[in-house]
């Protein structure tokens, strides 16, 4: 295939064609004049031959210039009636996602709109079941799963480590002072039937040893402990990335300036069975991977 000229200066090129002046031409396209004529001049240059004459009223076609117009116009209108027929095309995909509790309802829910008015011939199933193994997979397209390490033989990308802090609702400071940590409830967090060790971790990693990490409560999802923690009911140490509409809100306030990261993080896991289906799923997958890179750049602008 022999090599095209530049998109660009072709619609710049097609606009003055029609607009007779490089000035409508730009306002056209919501450019400047001087970026009309440095397109149209690349074109020249491409094509080796000149496209536009000036006149005392403004600009004219030259006998080449005519004929591109004319063959840009079929082009670009063929163009536009093909994304028509696209555009009005009512068949519809849906897929099947299966994601951790907490990062359905407080990461992706807050964030889904943005995918389905991009994508808006793509319909989600979206469930929350406890899934750990291919084995019970066969219902699902992609995953979002829970865990320290890729699931093997998979394709499994990550998406985001957990980064721990410790929060308790603000009304619970006293003095601009948070609470005694050693009189309050401990608020756990289950994996299964099984307590994560979150609270153990974090009173190693900072040398708390004063503290006791045994009793309190614990609840099945991260949600419930947050939600938890907004109700008072005692002092959570949870991933940030989930609780920073209550901490910008101030509902939420960190005990200090400590964080925790990991061992655990949210894998991308596809196990979409069709082409077409696949297609879908890394066009999710990559709207997802965009989504945590814009939040992990608005959290270092705020902190800034």
């Amino acid at each position: 295939m022999k090599r095209l000229p530049p998109l660009n200066a072709l619609r710049a090129f097609h606009a003055a064609a029609q607009e007779g002046n490089f000035t409508k031409a730009g306002a056209a396209l919501h450019v400047t004049q001087g970026a009309i004529s440095r397109q149209v001049k690349l074109l020249e240059d491409v094509m080796g031959r000149p496209l536009f004459f000036r006149v005392h009223q403004g600009i004219r076609l030259t006998e080449t210039g005519k004929l591109l117009a004319e063959g840009l116009q079929t082009a670009f209108g063929g163009l536009e009636q093909l994304m028509d027929r696209i555009n009005s095309d009512q068949r519809r995909l849906q897929i099947a996602i299966n994601l951790p509790p907490t990062f359905a309802t407080r990461w992706l829910a807050p964030r889904l709109s943005k995918f389905c008015n991009q994508y808006p011939f793509v319909d989600f199933q979206i469930t929350t079941n406890w899934v750990q193994s291919l084995r019970e997979c066969e219902a699902h397209d992609a995953l979002v799963v829970f865990d320290q390490a890729p699931w093997p033989k998979t394709d499994s990308e990550l998406l985001m480590l957990e980064k721990h802090v410790m929060v308790c609702h603000s009304g619970m400071w006293s003095n601009d002072l948070p609470p005694t940590l050693g009189s309050q409830t401990l608020l756990h967090i289950l994996n299964g039937k099984e307590r994560m060790p979150v609270w153990e971790r974090w009173i190693e990693q900072h040398h708390l040893g004063h503290i006791n990490p045994q009793p309190g409560v614990a609840f099945s999802t991260l949600d419930q402990v947050i939600n938890a923690a907004v109700s008072s009911a005692g002092v959570a140490i949870v991933d940030l990335s989930m609780v920073r509409p209550e901490l910008a809100s101030g509902v939420l306030r960190r005990f200090n300036d400590l964080d925790m990261d990991g061992p655990y993080g949210y894998w991308f896991v596809d196990v979409a069975k069709d082409n077409e289906h696949k297609a879908v799923v890394r066009l999710f997958r990559d709207w997802l991977q965009q989504e945590v890179a814009d939040s992990l750049t608005d959290k270092a602008a705020a902190s800034i």
